[in-house]
């Protein structure tokens, strides 16, 4: 089951608001009982909203969701059966 988590940042400078945000996102994920792990797991902005002068983040963390590395080096073409073939264009004789 995902986990879901908000923090909320003044609304600033960007450059502000994103240092605030990577603090309050690095505060959170330390206290954690499961860290992240950063091979499989995966945390997503799911949602923003706008409270007056404040911002409010919605994430998402997905455990486990990250495919391995030779997962995601597959060939799709392989997987079905087919051979990918380039260069075969023959004309009718």
């Amino acid at each position: 089951m995902d986990e879901m988590f908000d923090i909320t940042i003044q609304r600033e400078s960007k450059s502000r608001m994103i240092d605030s945000a990577s603090n309050e996102l690095n505060r959170f994920l330390s206290t954690l009982i499961h860290p992240i792990n950063e091979e499989k797991d995966i945390i997503r902005l799911r949602k923003y909203t706008r409270i007056e002068d404040q911002i409010k983040l919605i994430y998402e963390i997905s455990r486990d969701a990250r495919p391995s590395r030779n997962r995601q080096n597959r060939s799709p073409y392989k997987e079905v059966g087919f051979v990918m073939q380039v260069g075969r264009n023959i004309e009718p004789g």
